[in-house]
């Protein structure tokens, strides 16, 4: 993707740094400001690595230039990520990182974790992307370092922080077919020198191509900034999540399988009465010193509460509404303090946090009630004396279950001249069982024993390579060995509408594969994507759960017009995945099953793509799926059909 010519200096996925970071005594020079402007407040609030190689890093100023209807498109970015993607708003699409799924992926919020204890995920339709200031996704070696069962990926989600004398208003609007919209809206103001009032909705809404398949979401954001002084800032935040979504659990291709799967008029889906309703809080006060000489430094008390409210319903046919077939109420708090330090020299740079939280299932029929105290500390030392090399070692250690489980991990960049980084890097971590796999219970679910943690091993290795014309090229090698892997495997003894599951261990399970991509410029042209090679196997076999490659990317044309007042950017882009097995879906437990039915076939598809830039505006228009392929995104979503989407985001100061 296109950033802005100085956000991507010559940085490695394994480099802690770049020549940025080798700086000065106060670095903050060198950051981010306030999205505004300062108003005492250390720049980047929230992040779990200020100093995070670019090529994990999406800014405010990238996501203006990316296509996305939701998180899932942003993430889609990232190399290494393939989502199993349910095709519709508000639906549970899997995000994988270099084959591991969303149970082994942590999502956080300013570094504090959000993935719901009852289900062990989080919907990364719940997030709204215009409240994110930067995005970072750590993958590979460090990725198990910033969040409980992040062992796969941790994806921080940065929120912005205003600083507006003047009233500053900022509104999205995107449509699309079938009843699609998104309305975005943010007011931003200092109500005083000291303090700073930001308030923000989002509403998405569909109709579903198929039956099932509506979804009406609303969330609301509020944030109150306050500087007691130049040294400490109180930021109060809360973030509602409000959604009724419809689950038709995909095609029924028994039914209507060939071309009918892809006639909206014509196809059968397997639950067309399904749906949940979620309500969702989520309250943060962070407390953010810059106590020690080099602003950079900074410390950070958070206290944190979050609860949910899952209504689950199912009913035997359209018709049949009264009494629902599955009727039930999960419940879900967590609440806890998290404390981190950033300390930084000339040549080196320690990084220290830890948390404690309260985790409890206040209600569930599947699940009971628990009330379990979770806790984690972690740190990072990373030496970076200024010449080719670099060097970094980290731990965490978390008490889980009234069990402790270490990690611990080290990496090296190594600079050959000014346009070639080399980097390697290992770790050793664990991936702890969630409640819905120690736990859930209902018709659809057995277990043959105890279900314990599952061993990850990773080692990867790579290189970047500054590319004279402008842009880079990054390409890695991975190899995962996963110890007692647990496993979802298809269960038939059941009457549910819904895919039973075997919930157990399973044999050595072994990810190896190649991940590449890249940023080739040429005058107003750029080559953009990232694609990926996994093979997998376990047990002797050769497992499909993911294609083996898969890949999406673009060729663009982007410049100044106008005399220089539209910013252009405009071109064709498109996915692509080999065939696969994949997983099915089981809307009750959210949980996804291997797939012990027909095969996905070879898919891919192609949009035409243009954004502009004209003063505070910037305008969208995306064609999508020109040819009108037919594919699934999973078993069994078809992809959507040609189709037209377009909208506006547009700034006020007044």
């Amino acid at each position: 993707m296109t950033r802005p010519a100085h956000a991507d200096s010559l940085r490695s996925r394994g480099a802690p740094a770049d020549t940025a970071a080798r700086r000065s005594a106060d670095s903050s020079a060198t950051a981010a400001a306030d999205t505004l402007g300062r108003m005492s407040t250390p720049s980047l609030v929230g992040t779990v690595d200020r100093f995070a190689d670019s090529s994990l890093v999406r800014t405010m100023g990238d996501l203006h230039w990316v296509d996305y209807r939701s998180l899932g498109g942003i993430l889609e970015t990232y190399p290494g990520m393939f989502l199993r993607d349910q095709e519709s708003e508000g639906q549970y699409s899997q995000p994988t990182f270099d084959g591991v799924d969303w149970r082994g992926v942590s999502f956080l919020v300013n570094g504090r974790g959000v993935n719901d204890p009852a289900s062990g995920i989080f919907n990364i339709y719940a997030f709204t992307p215009e409240y994110a200031d930067r995005i970072e996704v750590i993958t590979g070696p460090r990725a198990f370092l910033y969040g409980l069962n992040s062992t796969g990926a941790a994806v921080n989600l940065v929120t912005k922080n205003y600083n507006s004398n003047k009233a500053f208003t900022k509104l999205n609007y995107s449509e699309g077919a079938y009843g699609y919209s998104t309305v975005d809206g943010t007011f931003s103001q200092n109500i005083s020198r000291k303090t700073n009032v930001t308030v923000g909705f989002q509403h998405q809404t569909t109709d579903g191509r198929f039956p099932g398949e509506a979804d009406d979401a609303w969330n609301a954001r509020e944030k109150i900034r306050y500087n007691v002084s130049h040294d400490l800032n109180v930021i109060l935040s809360h973030y509602l999540t409000s959604t009724e979504t419809q689950m038709n659990g995909g095609v029924d291709i028994t039914k209507s399988g060939g071309a009918y799967a892809f006639d909206n008029t014509l196809a059968v889906v397997k639950q067309d009465s399904t749906y949940e309703k979620l309500t969702r809080n989520d309250l943060d006060l962070s407390l953010v010193g810059t106590f020690l000489p080099d602003t950079a430094d900074v410390s950070t008390l958070t206290l944190y509460y979050s609860h949910a409210l899952r209504e689950f319903r199912e009913r035997e046919d359209s018709y049949h509404v009264f009494p629902a077939q599955v009727s039930s109420d999960h419940v879900s708090s967590w609440m806890g303090a998290q404390a981190s330090q950033d300390f930084a020299t000339g040549f080196q740079r320690f990084s220290a946090g830890g948390n404690v939280e309260l985790r409890q299932i206040e209600g569930s029929p599947n699940l009971g009630r628990l009330r379990n105290v979770v806790g984690a500390v972690w740190a990072k030392e990373e030496i970076d004396p200024g010449g080719p090399l670099t060097l970094a070692a980290y731990g965490r250690l978390d008490s889980y279950l009234r069990k402790e489980y270490a990690g611990y991990g080290a990496d090296a960049t190594l600079r050959i001249g000014p346009l070639l980084s080399l980097y390697g890097g290992a770790s050793t971590s664990w991936r702890v069982p969630d409640y819905q796999e120690l736990y859930w219970t209902d018709s659809t679910v057995i277990r043959t024993g105890a279900v314990a943690a599952e061993h990850h091993a990773v080692e990867e290795a790579g290189a970047s390579i500054a590319m004279p014309g402008g842009g880079t090229v990054r390409i890695a090698v991975f190899h995962r060995t996963v110890t007692d892997p647990i496993i979802y495997s298809p269960y038939s003894g059941t009457a549910s509408p819904f895919p039973g599951a075997l919930i157990a261990n399973g044999p050595l399970l072994i990810s190896s594969g190649v991940t590449a991509s890249l940023d080739v410029r040429y005058r107003s042209f750029s080559l953009e994507g990232n694609v990926e090679y996994i093979v997998q196997k376990s047990g002797g076999a050769t497992l499909e759960a993911f294609p083996k490659v898969s890949g999406r990317g673009g060729l663009f044309f982007r410049s100044r017009l106008v005399n220089d007042n539209l910013e252009l950017k405009t071109g064709f882009q498109g996915r692509f995945a080999l065939g696969y097995s994949g997983s099915v879906f089981n809307p009750e437990m959210i949980a996804y099953v291997t797939n012990p039915g027909t095969p996905l076939g070879t898919s891919a598809s192609a949009d035409f793509f243009l954004i502009g830039h004209i003063g505070d505006a910037y305008i969208h228009f995306i064609w999508e799926n020109l040819a009108n392929i037919r594919y699934y995104g999973t078993p069994y979503y078809p992809g959507g059909e040609r189709a037209i989407r377009f909208g506006i985001s547009w700034e006020f100061l007044n």
